[in-house]
Parts: C-alpha cells; structure tokens; sequence
C-alpha cells in the first residue's frame, strides 16, 4: 500500500518533512508517491486576504525556525520568495516570475523519477539560505545532485508543459478528495496526517501494518 504525499515548493514545513520522507522512501522501503501542488497562494489566493504578514506570520515564522533546529535543519526566509505577495496586505500579485517554473520543473523531477529528491535540493535552496536561488548556476547545481541536467529539463518542462499543468491539478483534485487542502499532508489507506508534526502519528500507523520496526 502506497503512502500519498502532497508537497508545495512554497511550504516551510513541506522542506522540514523531507529528510524524514527520504529515509522512509530509501531505508524502510516505504511506496511513496509524490503528488506536487501549486501554493495556497495559488490555488486559493483569498485565503490570505486581509492578512498583515508582519504579525500573521510572526509566530509561524518562531515555530518553523524552532522545528528546524529540532531538526538540525537550516532554516532562513527564501531570498527571493517563491510567491510574490504584499506583506502588508497579504495580495498576491500577478506576476509571478518563480512558482510556476519551479513546479513545473519539480513536477518534471517526477516524473524523471526523482521528484522527492530533488524537491528536497531546491527546497535545501530555497530555506537553506542560498540567495538567489533561481539563479542557473544554483539550479544547476540541485539538478545535478539527483542525475539530472537542468538544461535538458527545463527543455523538458517547456516541451510537456501542458501535461505537467495537468498533472499537478489532477493532485489538487486528489488531495481535496482526501479532505484537506493543506500541506504537508500524509494519506495512508484512507487516513490523513496533516503537517510535518503528525508524522509521529503517521509512523505509528504504520508501525501497526508491519510496515516499519516498533
């Protein structure tokens, strides 16, 4: 039985599950798959309306950066931010000049086969402190580290990018019908684990199927 993992490239806390995502994947033999969707900010963009970042997100930001030293994960704000968005009002602008190719290209991973991997390099970019993370030289450097060229796949991405449009609103389609629009989430036979702190919870369940050693 497969676990269900949805993903943003936007998601603080989607960074901070990943090293634990790759250790079941690749030392518990556990049957991820990787179901990339575009922001909130994207998908419901009201969602932020009216909200002042400056106090909205202060205690969020507390929070990831005290989960990330938990973890003994870097952590800092993305320089430049995935989403364009006012931090005083909360609007999300309409130009957006990274998410879109960034998930476009992440979706590509996927479907390259390496779409954990690599979501867990660009993502180590985007949190980790690289400025400038877009940058070729950076993206080439993420790409290369799971066996892919960044060249070849952002050609890739150009040439399928109608499919991969497709493909990552058919995950929103099925994250929905799993009853939540939030991310990280977790879905295991029928149940769903919200946020990288249910993880623990996650782990138990499948500890209980004789998945993973009590």
């Amino acid at each position: 039985m497969k676990v269900d993992f949805y993903f943003s490239y936007r998601s603080p806390y989607s960074y901070l599950i990943l090293p634990r995502m790759l250790d079941l994947k690749n030392n518990h033999n556990i049957d991820i798959e990787f179901k990339l969707v575009y922001p909130l900010a994207i998908r419901e963009p009201s969602f932020f309306k009216g909200k002042n970042f400056l106090t909205y997100f202060f205690y969020k930001m507390i929070d990831m950066r005290s989960v990330a030293k938990k973890l003994d994960m870097p952590f800092s704000t993305p320089n430049p931010d995935p989403i364009t968005q006012s931090y005083l009002t909360g609007k999300i602008h309409t130009n957006q000049p990274y998410i879109y190719d960034l998930c476009h290209l992440g979706q590509q991973g996927h479907n390259e086969g390496v779409g954990i991997e690599l979501a867990y390099e660009l993502s180590s970019m985007i949190f980790g402190g690289t400025k400038n993370w877009h940058e070729k030289e950076n993206m080439s450097k993420a790409c290369s580290k799971v066996g892919l060229d960044y060249s070849s796949l952002k050609s890739k991405v150009k040439e399928n990018e109608a499919q991969l449009i497709k493909q990552i609103e058919q995950n929103q389609n099925d994250q929905k019908l799993a009853g939540h629009h939030g991310v990280p989430l977790l879905v295991y036979e029928n149940q769903a684990f919200f946020g990288q702190d249910r993880f623990d919870d996650f782990k138990k369940v499948l500890v209980k199927n004789g998945l993973l050693a009590g």
